[in-house]
């Protein structure tokens, strides 16, 4: 399950027609950040391009332990592009949590321009979209359920606020 889930999101991320050069992830969230946030110290904080140079998404990984932490900034040409792609990943959880009961989709109001959460068991993402901006930080593993929701929408609110 959890490995579906994983794909997902990270197929997700890289799901753009449209390219612009990705940005560096890893300068969205410091992992002084990250660790605050998960409550325990994070190594990483390395970043990769999604397989393709001409990509416009880049991913940023941590790990805690056993628990990895992904970041993945997917930077599109406008506002307009990054709405459209938020849409169609919200409307892909909401498929997966159709098929799968144990998967569970909602809308977080006040955050960016939008966002949602998606938990799959042990599984967590939050993507939210801001200007030309959509984002997913996605915990991984075994402690994913015991970081508090809040600190995820504090990570994703700082994530979205950088420019």
């Amino acid at each position: 399950m959890t490995m579906k889930f994983t794909l997902v999101v990270l197929l997700a991320a890289g799901a753009s027609t449209v390219h612009a050069a990705a940005p560096n992830s890893c300068a969205f969230l410091t992992p002084a950040a990250v660790s605050g946030a998960v409550g325990r110290p994070v190594t990483g904080g390395v970043v990769s391009i999604v397989n393709d140079p001409s990509s416009s998404t880049s991913n940023c990984m941590y790990r805690a332990g056993e628990l990895i932490i992904s970041l993945s900034v997917n930077q599109l040409p406008s506002a307009a592009a990054a709405r459209a792609e938020f849409n169609d990943e919200l409307d892909n959880s909401r498929s997966r949590d159709e098929r799968d009961p144990a998967q569970q989709t909602a809308l977080i109001p006040g955050l960016g321009d939008g966002a949602f959460y998606a938990i799959d068991g042990p599984a967590i993402a939050m993507t939210g979209v801001s200007g030309n901006l959509v984002i997913t930080i996605a915990l991984l593993g075994p402690g994913a359920g015991a970081v508090p929701q809040e600190h995820l929408h504090s990570l994703l609110q700082a994530a979205l606020s950088h420019r």
